[in-house]
């Protein structure tokens, strides 16, 4: 096993038990981390605080049995892709979700993540975020948001 798996392999453990000080000893003290757009906690964070306080400790109170689970590996120097799937259920909705990810991982001399890009499909864990899900709501055929955007169309003419 690359000596980066096995290190991510445990940070995947680790924020799935809800272990996020020790989490945190695996990034480096200037980490930046970047969560997608359109993701429910999109934003760049630098610093273990951060990080913690703006991804896991949210993951790890808003909803129950939150996973990212590793599929596959791939290496280059200090960088790595690990491909995978997210799972969870959201508390306030009681809706749960798989979508697929990409994350993107530098790691500097020392070994610690450095740098860290998500790649979602964040459609899934939106969806599963709302009560009333508009995006798949259809009124004669159409789609709801097709029907409000049309609607405004007309009506600003």
């Amino acid at each position: 096993m690359n000596k980066y798996q096995n290190l991510l392999a445990q940070t995947y453990d680790l924020t799935a038990q809800g272990k996020l000080a020790e989490f945190s000893t695996f990034l480096a003290a200037d980490a930046i981390w970047t969560e997608s757009a359109g993701f429910p906690y999109a934003g760049t964070y630098r610093g273990a605080d951060e990080i913690l306080r703006n991804v896991h400790q949210r993951l790890g109170t808003e909803w129950e049995g939150y996973r990212a689970d590793p599929i596959a590996y791939t290496f280059n120097g200090l960088e790595a892709m690990v491909y995978g799937r997210y799972s969870g259920t959201y508390r306030e909705s009681g809706k749960s979700f798989t979508a697929d990810f990409v994350h993107y991982y530098t790691f500097n001399k020392d070994d610690k993540i450095a740098r860290f890009v998500q790649i979602v499909d964040s459609v899934p864990v939106v969806e599963a975020m709302q009560k009333n899900n508009i995006l798949n709501m259809e009124y004669k055929g159409r789609s709801l948001p097709y029907l409000l955007v049309a609607s405004a169309l007309c009506s600003s003419s």
